[in-house]
């Protein structure tokens, strides 16, 4: 079953990646409205956070911007299924790449680097194309429950020469890759509570947030650089990095800054 499963889903890659870009968002728009409209799984969830996030906001703009936000995962569910066939050439079309000069700088001091990001834009496509524009790229993924799915999902990835950590104990994994003087990337807008979470406030409400990066930056002195993506008007995905947080050897007090302030995550 799985063998079938497999090669359905590289038929479908091939297809995807034959269409034109405009097409690929027009189907991706498509399956995000559906979504939003006809199987609104976490519709009401996402309502409700961004009316929190923005509490003045009228409901019409609350509603606007949480159907784009569906857009948004259905074009991401389509261009999933470019990652198996993404070559120098298509990555030329489809990406804006700004920032190298910050990632070089961070490497050349040979510590390691720390990706920050978070599931905004194509995050799969730009995790993806790390291999065409030559970064040693560690994903930290997560297992899913049907073992044939993950078997693809995890395929999927690896085609493109993606190295995968699994989330399950990674910290080896995680201490080696940071010791080759790789980047490792890790995504921190998932809430997750005490004690493997950090209390902090986003939008003026307090919920929790992922304290392993800080702790590995503390630990290894590798620096840590936001990086992000966006979709532009022309279909294109802009890449860009920010400047590098270097972390000093300041124990704790250094480890609860990095994970409290809010301006290191923005």
């Amino acid at each position: 079953m799985t063998w079938l499963l497999t090669g359905l889903v590289k038929s479908f890659c091939f297809i995807i990646a034959l269409l034109p870009r405009p097409l690929q968002v027009w189907w991706g728009n498509g399956i995000g409205l559906f979504w939003f409209y006809v199987v609104p799984i976490r519709r009401k969830t996402a309502l409700e956070n961004i009316s929190k996030a923005f509490p003045d906001w009228p409901h019409k703009k609350v509603w606007a911007v949480a159907r784009e936000n569906f857009k948004n995962y259905g074009c991401g569910f389509i261009e999933f299924f470019l990652m198996p066939v993404l070559s120098d050439r298509l990555v030329s079309r489809l990406i804006v790449f700004e920032g190298r000069d910050i990632l070089d700088r961070a490497l050349a001091r040979g510590k390691g680097v720390f990706f920050l990001t978070a599931h905004l834009g194509s995050w799969e496509i730009m995790s993806a194309s790390s291999t065409v524009f030559k970064i040693n790229f560690n994903v930290i993924t997560k297992r899913i429950k049907t073992g044939s799915l993950n078997q693809i999902w995890v395929d999927m990835r690896k085609t493109q020469g993606l190295k995968l950590i699994s989330e399950e104990k990674s910290t080896f994994e995680i201490l080696r890759a940071i010791r080759r003087n790789d980047c490792v990337g890790f995504i921190l807008d998932q809430f997750m509570g005490p004690p493997v979470g950090a209390k902090v406030k986003f939008f003026g409400h307090e919920t929790g947030a992922p304290a392993a990066l800080a702790l590995f930056a503390e630990r290894t002195g590798a620096p840590v650089i936001p990086v992000f993506n966006i979709r532009l008007p022309n279909g294109k995905i802009r890449i860009f990095f920010g400047g590098a947080h270097p972390i000093h050897s300041a124990g704790q007090q250094r480890a609860k800054y990095l994970f409290y302030d809010p301006g290191i995550y923005q």
